[in-house]
């Protein structure tokens, strides 16, 4: 289904895919990054894929190491990240190296993550240097999203702060005091919306009421990050 929402600046078309079990909603987020991968690598040669971390996505990235794809042409990044070692249970990274990369022949050069045993300031600094040598030639393919029950994105939790609603600045230093790990790092907002596509992942009903009360509210993008999102025209959302 396409479902048209006019932004605060113009008519976007977000496309919601609506999914009945585990087996659909997988098989259907896995299907669409697949597909995206494979069109920018047809178009252009190469593929620049940002992820996210969390449960949600588990099952997808696992579903994708199960495909054939020209995997040495892709290019993953995290769209955000825990300030913790590479090897703990609640790093990103750690999630895309026992999902993704299990299955695939991707090598340790064509992924972009941050280094988490420097200390919080060269951590961001490199990463954020890392980030702009991988887009300087193209914007990110596609960007896999979550959103939380608080309406948060990436790690931009509401309210987002002018440094990473701004373009001063493509990593940012966030924290929340909503999970055990409060020290996160985050692409800033601009980033994500300006990727040629973005991919929701969505389950429950929390979810489809919070997204709901987001599409009714008249905050700005401070309270509600995926706003500046779905003033593209590339915005995809599949619900499970």
């Amino acid at each position: 289904m396409v479902t048209k929402r006019r932004g605060s600046a113009r008519v976007c078309v977000m496309q919601e895919l609506h999914t009945r079990t585990e087996r659909e909603f997988v098989h259907t987020a896995a299907l669409h990054i697949a597909d995206a991968v494979e069109r920018a690598i047809a178009q252009r040669g190469q593929c620049i894929l940002g992820l996210s971390g969390g449960s949600t996505p588990r099952p997808v990235y696992e579903a994708l190491a199960t495909m054939q794809l020209p995997w040495e042409h892709l290019r993953i990044f995290l769209v955000d990240e825990r300030y913790v070692p590479a090897d703990h249970a609640e790093s990103n990274q750690h999630l895309i190296k026992e999902t993704l990369l299990q299955g695939t022949n991707i090598t340790t050069d064509h992924l972009c993550f941050p280094d988490t045993d420097l200390p919080l300031s060269q951590c961001i600094e490199r990463y954020a240097l890392s980030l702009h040598t991988l887009c300087s030639d193209h914007l990110p393919d596609l960007v896999v999203l979550g959103m939380g029950e608080d309406g948060h994105i990436a790690s931009l939790f509401p309210p987002v702060s002018e440094l990473a609603l701004g373009d001063q600045a493509l990593i940012i230093h966030t924290i929340t005091d909503a999970f055990a790990v409060h020290d996160r790092i985050s692409v800033s907002l601009n980033l994500l919306a300006c990727s040629d596509e973005q991919l929701f992942l969505l389950k429950g009903e929390k979810k489809k009421k919070i997204w709901a009360e987001m599409l009714k509210s008249k905050e700005g993008d401070s309270r509600w990050p995926a706003k500046r999102i779905l003033k593209g025209e590339r915005a995809t959302v599949v619900w499970g």
